[in-house]
């Protein structure tokens, strides 16, 4: 009987550890996406963060947390809880041409299997050196021949009260 046990698991245990070995490079690839989506954005790079999507036309909704929309309805009762960013155009306008800007980014989580991959970080967005916004950022994406490609952003967000 234990021989026989021995048989089935070894097989299973192959393809176990081949197929995380291939979520591994994924991983790592996704990483790297992440890496120049964040830089690209501290360098204005707008022809290198146009490439990491999928298409100009892609999902950038933000949902604005519910202190952030206390505040604002104050001033417009009808301040949306949502917006789709991406109808305003490419995601490359979201890159200012006149302020420094940083998007930190940490506590990324990725699952993938090496075709689709949905991706999880917590982030905090600077201008010109002081936080403005944070939230958690969550990506969609899928591999396209050999390259990672976000198919479509959700953020939260929480804008921080500016000092005037």
């Amino acid at each position: 009987m234990k021989k026989g046990y021995w048989l089935f698991l070894s097989p299973a245990l192959f393809v176990s550890q081949t197929s995380l070995a291939v979520m591994s490079e994924s991983e790592i690839q996704i990483r790297e996406v992440i890496e120049q989506f964040r830089t690209s954005i501290i360098s204005k790079d707008k022809e290198v963060f146009s490439s990491l999507f999928f298409s100009d036309e892609v999902p950038f909704i933000a949902v604005f947390s519910d202190e952030m929309l206390a505040s604002k309805r104050l001033e417009r009762p009808k301040y949306p809880a949502a917006v789709n960013l991406g109808k305003f155009g490419p995601p490359a306008n979201l890159i200012s041409e006149n302020d420094e800007q940083e998007e930190k980014i940490w506590n990324i989580k990725v699952q993938t299997d090496g075709h689709l991959a949905s991706v999880h970080f917590d982030y905090s967005d600077h201008e010109n050196g002081k936080k403005k916004a944070w939230g958690s950022e969550s990506w969609s994406m899928v591999k396209v021949d050999s390259d990672w490609k976000i198919t479509s952003v959700s953020f939260t967000v929480t804008e921080l009260e500016s000092e005037e």
